[in-house]
């Protein structure tokens, strides 16, 4: 019974960590892009570390937080980079989660508008009306979320893949495609590998450790950590294949893996808009939980009060837009949060080496 438990425990917590992470930026294949197709048949070898990476820090992440008995993200960061670099850290964090969330509003937005022909600030106001509901619930509402989401992210990615490789007649030859400097995020492979683990770390940080807190079995929260992450590796790889197949079209749209989708069939164009649209959700979930929790810490306001003024704040902010997100926005995060995954790796080889 209590080994059934456990497996499930790790499902669930693998399930909310890949969902965290698989935001839009990852489901429409421009994170992808930008991070690894870029650099060609060598930016799989940086899915490879990232998958590894994923695995590794997303166990210890939820170890932390159930060793520290945390209730907000900012205890583990204080915990692993110390007072002085946590205080940077954590105000840099709380701004890019607010501004996330705003950008997750405006995406929703904007595709509620374009490809369902609603008005885009009545989808605004019910996106961050649906989001703050569901915060409101707690970690558990979250995690729900998260849980009943992941699957048909996953089985939409799989599907647009699938008929990608059987059209096309897979071959090893198509994945000859040179590496395109104008679309790398960073001048080498390795290094935008660390920096797309390293911001999102952080954000799946806002989920995991308090996560980690409410899982009592060692073996729940390490086997979460790693289902999460071989989720994440295989599902990049899955989107490295198809837009290196489609290359050198595919670098040129904004959302690649929708622009294919919507070359296979109509449907497929319609189906893969909503499953971004639930991607935005999950990703607008874990930056209101954790921008709210940071917020209500600072302020001393209870935190059902500052998850409803954040929503409205981000929804008045979302007016400006939806643009230019991952290319600007996240790799600056990426340099800037280095120094954790950095902290996060070398206390983790620590204390494992004393165990």
């Amino acid at each position: 019974m209590r080994c059934s438990r456990s497996l499930g425990d790790a499902i669930r917590v693998g399930a909310t960590y890949a969902g965290t992470v698989i935001g839009a930026g990852f489901a429409s294949g421009q994170e992808i892009v930008q991070f690894f197709a870029s650099f060609g048949q060598t930016g799989l070898a940086g899915i490879a570390v990232a998958t590894v990476l994923f695995a590794w820090l997303g166990g210890r992440l939820l170890e932390i937080g159930y060793r520290l008995r945390a209730t907000a993200y900012h205890q583990a960061i204080y915990h692993v980079c110390g007072h002085r670099a946590a205080l940077v850290l954590d105000a840099l964090t709380a701004l890019f989660l607010f501004v996330m969330l705003a950008v997750m509003f405006a995406g929703i937005a904007t595709v509620g508008r374009d490809s369902l022909g609603l008005p885009y600030s009545l989808v605004l106001a019910a996106a961050g009306a649906v989001v703050a509901v569901t915060v409101l619930g707690g970690i558990r509402g979250v995690a729900v979320a998260n849980l009943a989401i992941a699957p048909l992210l996953v089985a939409c990615i799989a599907a647009v893949g699938l008929y990608s490789l059987a059209y096309h007649a897979f071959q090893p030859g198509l994945l000859a495609a040179p590496p395109s400097p104008a679309s790398q995020s960073a001048p080498h492979w390795l290094l935008a590998t660390l920096i797309y683990v390293s911001y999102n770390l952080m954000v799946a940080a806002t989920v995991l450790v308090p996560l980690g807190g409410a899982v009592p079995h060692y073996a729940s929260r390490a086997g979460g950590g790693v289902l999460g992450g071989l989720i994440l590796g295989g599902l990049a790889v899955f989107l490295t294949l198809v837009i290196l197949i489609h290359h050198p079209d595919s670098l040129a749209y904004e959302v690649p893996i929708l622009q294919i989708a919507s070359q296979q069939h109509p449907l497929a164009r319609l189906a893969y808009a909503a499953i971004l649209l639930a991607a935005m959700y999950t990703t607008a979930l874990a930056s209101l939980y954790g921008c709210a929790g940071k917020t209500a810490a600072a302020t001393g306001l209870h935190p059902a009060v500052t998850a409803v003024m954040v929503a409205v704040a981000a929804v008045i902010c979302g007016q400006f837009g939806f643009a230019n997100l991952i290319k600007y926005l996240f790799p600056v995060f990426g340099y800037a949060t280095l120094w954790f995954t950095v902290r996060l790796a070398w206390l983790s080889f620590r204390d494992s080496r004393w165990r």
